[in-house]
């Protein structure tokens, strides 16, 4: 798996990690005012701000892979002609960053809807 994420663009898969570590230490904070029942539109913003940071980090994955591409692109124009097998490999790179941010965001929306839920729940 860590072979994965250094195969990645470092930067990129960093500020992806750090929205998902922010993500999770809200969520957490999250559940813990929501299990001594302290429920609050203050609370329900924090809820809020976890899809929030899911959907940076998706952005930011989706920025990573559309400058690798470039770069990529580039380096094929200059090459020339090259064999698919290497445009395949090439273009398989480019997508990590992008699938890390989908995973961080299907997390992070994942986490607000049981949040959700919960309030609803216990605001019944």
């Amino acid at each position: 798996m860590l072979e994965i994420f250094y195969s990645g663009e470092r930067l990129f898969m960093g500020i992806i990690t750090i929205s998902a570590l922010a993500m999770l230490t809200l969520a957490v904070l999250c559940l813990r005012a929501l299990l001594m029942g302290q429920i609050s539109d203050q609370l329900v913003t924090k809820i809020g701000r976890i899809r929030e940071i899911g959907l940076f980090a998706l952005v930011i994955g989706l920025f990573a892979s559309t400058l690798d591409l470039v770069a990529a692109f580039s380096a094929i124009q200059m090459a020339g002609d090259i064999t698919m097998s290497l445009l395949a490999a090439g273009l398989k790179l480019t997508m990590i960053s992008t699938v890390y941010g989908l995973m961080v965001y299907g997390l992070a929306v994942l986490i607000s809807m049981l949040l959700n839920w919960r309030v609803s729940r216990l605001a019944a």
